[in-house]
């Protein structure tokens, strides 16, 4: 039988995914709910679950485009934000009504992750019963991204902040030029992300680079004690103790080839280090090399895949 997510034990229907996945792919309940049905783009009518006898099958969670929410994303796009299931048939059951439901709404391609609020940028490369059922059901794979991780203890910035730089956490009277930032440099997603963070957790969770009251340049920081984790801390569970995770991350044009960007992530890292942080990921990048001059290294691998839709067709 298939039901809504309406009511959903969180904590079982996670407890299924992880039974499901790699263990460094391990979620709670609470995570999972975050990352679904309070998610504003939650697709209610596509996502469901199937259990028989009270026991979980699988379950599939959909997110509408974020269009809605922040400029360049295509409306007509939908997103397979995650699938469990115990058996691929299973799998291939929640499927076949998803894609005849978002194909006879108009929508023109399903993506596999990248959602607002998402739990994977593409399907991870480690999971490989799960890129062969996407391959079987007709996904077609793109790029490849990273994530990245290494533990802060021991870690010290050697790179030197430029003169006139000033680096540090934002405070609440910050706010407005983080506000004015974003619209001069990263209108869409990275300003929604991160206000919609810095709402929850607090300007702390926004480490800044400063010009006087003029700010330039930004990472969003996270770590154990925040009440809503995105982007690679979603895997705070398999990191352990005293997580930390950094990204979004970008200065102005302006400063960029003069060594801003180096020193605003390593001071970011140190300010994370100082509060406890031990393991510390950064999630969805290709810039192995800039990173990796700060020590991480990549520890997730995801190639994007994404599945073309046509009304009338499963």
């Amino acid at each position: 039988m298939k039901r809504s997510f309406r009511n959903a034990d969180f904590e079982r229907l996670a407890a299924f995914w992880n039974e499901c996945a790699p263990e460094k792919y391990a979620i709670d309940g609470e995570q999972l709910r975050l990352n679904t049905v309070d998610s504003p783009v939650f697709d209610w009518g596509a996502s469901c679950i199937e259990d028989a006898d009270g026991e979980i099958l699988g379950f599939v969670s959909i997110k509408k485009s974020a269009a809605s929410l922040y400029k360049g994303q295509d409306q007509d796009v939908a997103h397979l934000s995650a699938i469990a299931y115990c058996e691929p048939q299973y799998g291939l059951d929640l499927m076949t009504e998803v894609k005849m439901l978002l194909a006879n709404r108009g929508f023109t391609r399903l993506q596999f992750g990248q959602d607002s609020r998402h739990f994977f940028p593409g399907c991870p490369i480690d999971h490989p019963s799960l890129c062969s059922f996407l391959t079987v059901e007709g996904f077609s794979e793109g790029g490849e991204v990273v994530d990245l991780e290494r533990d802060l203890s021991d870690y010290k910035n050697l790179y030197p902040i430029p003169e006139g730089d000033e680096m540090r956490p934002l405070e609440e009277k910050d706010v407005p030029a983080l506000i004015e930032f974003f619209d001069r440099e990263f209108p869409a997603r990275w300003k929604y992300d991160t206000m919609t963070k810095l709402g929850i957790e607090g300007p702390r969770c926004v480490f800044g680079l400063f010009h006087g009251d003029r700010i330039d340049g930004f990472a969003l920081i996270q770590d154990s004690t925040n009440k809503a984790p995105i982007g690679g801390a979603v895997w705070h569970v398999s990191m352990g103790a005293n997580w930390g995770a950094l990204g979004a991350i970008g200065v102005a044009k302006e400063l960029r080839g003069r060594g801003s960007g180096h020193a605003l992530l390593g001071s970011a890292l140190e300010c994370l280090r100082d509060r406890g942080v031990g393991p510390c990921i950064i999630d969805w990048t290709g810039l192995v090399d800039f990173y990796g001059k700060h020590g991480f290294v990549p520890t997730r691998r995801y190639k994007a895949m994404s599945l073309a839709l046509e009304r009338g067709s499963a």
